[in-house]
């Protein structure tokens, strides 16, 4: 089984972590795993890059995303 070194975190959050893990009557170990589950279980949508691009709202004109080239500087070599 592996061991996890709680002494890198920060004070406060060791802290917050344990009165968590004593306000729901757990273990500091059994407290980590109820957050890490809670972390991983969350779903992460999984649209296509076209799905994304096509719930884009259609604003704007084309022309809004034209270059302006007109920002040269001379440059002396």
């Amino acid at each position: 089984m592996t061991s996890i070194n709680l002494n890198n975190l920060s004070k406060d959050n060791r802290d917050r972590l344990k009165q968590r893990a004593a306000i729901y009557g757990r273990s500091l170990e059994s407290e980590l795993d109820s957050i890490l589950t809670s972390a991983f279980d969350k779903k992460i949508p999984e649209n296509s890059l076209k799905e994304l691009l096509l719930a884009m709202p259609d604003v704007g004109e084309d022309e809004d995303f034209n270059r302006i080239r007109d920002n040269a500087r001379e440059v002396s070599l």
